[in-house]
């Protein structure tokens, strides 16, 4: 039976009246289900990239916002930018070790009051239980280190030698916010407790007394080095003839007052050889 019928399809086929069955490649399932398979892997994957790539772009862009940089461009070695420094008359935040001392070495320049001239330097006065020093050129613990003499240009010596009418002028970096590293005056006290630091600023030209300002680092230890625990910066053009009130610093032995040569001594016209003036420094501490 099976056989006559396949001799009968065999006839119709051959003469035109039943469709031939349609050829197939061998395998050809085989090898489509794969391909849609990696095109639907492919597709899912570039939909998963696009979500993550919107989500972490708002997070990125929300982390630049907090991130940002400060407007102004701080340069190593720079406390605060000059045009930041704050006027004299205004009040800055007190150290958070104690509310009585200057501020911190972290951009704070606290602020300086005049007083009048004082009478001769005489370091064994001072009040019981407190001990005052004065120190510069002349007086002792005073050193000026990398100085060198060049006419107008280098480091200059004023005065009679003598402590409380001598002092040095000190060559300007040439940018007011670099120093040279090389080139610095320091005030070194053996003092304890909390110090009231007093900076006599010289009368002089703009070569001998320029310094506009002249910023000072603190240090609570024998010499400079390390991170100071606070600066603060004196315009010595505008208190020449002055004893300048710097503020109240904490002593663990020693003190270290260190002047910085930072500063612009030129403009438009050619060199101005302004210099920075290093005078006596009192340091007034109870303990």
């Amino acid at each position: 039976m099976e056989a006559a019928r396949a001799r009968g399809r065999e006839r119709w086929a051959a003469a035109g009246d039943l469709p031939a069955p349609e050829e197939k490649p061998p395998g050809r399932q085989l090898k489509l289900k794969p391909r849609i398979a990696v095109i639907v892997a492919v597709a899912a994957f570039l939909v998963l990239a696009a979500v993550v790539a919107v989500t972490s772009g708002g997070g990125s862009g929300d982390a630049g916002t907090d991130t940002a940089q400060p407007s102004h461009s701080y340069v190593p070695g720079l406390i605060t930018p000059p045009e930041a420094l704050p006027d004299e008359s205004s009040s800055a935040p007190s150290n958070s070790m104690n509310p009585t001392l200057a501020s911190s070495a972290l951009g704070l320049i606290p602020p300086t009051t005049t007083q009048p001239a004082p009478p001769p330097v005489d370091n064994n006065r001072a009040p019981s239980g407190a001990k005052s020093l004065t120190m510069g050129p002349g007086c002792g613990g005073y050193t000026g280190v990398g100085s060198y003499r060049d006419g107008r240009k280098g480091w200059v010596d004023h005065g009679d030698g003598k402590c409380g009418s001598t002092f040095v002028s000190i060559p300007m970096s040439g940018d007011p916010r670099r120093d040279d590293p090389s080139a610095y005056a320091q005030w070194t006290f053996a003092v304890s407790g909390t110090c009231e630091v007093s900076v006599h600023v010289p009368n002089g030209n703009l070569e001998e007394v320029g310094g506009n300002p002249t910023v000072y680092y603190v240090y609570d230890r024998n010499g400079v080095g390390g991170t100071p625990m606070a600066s603060f910066a004196i315009k010595q053009v505008e208190k020449r003839g002055q004893w300048v009130s710097a503020g109240k610093f904490k002593s663990s032995g020693n003190l270290t007052v260190q002047l910085l040569t930072r500063g612009q001594d030129w403009n438009n016209s050619g060199p101005t050889y302004a210099h920075h003036a290093a005078s006596a420094v009192k340091a007034d501490c109870t303990a």
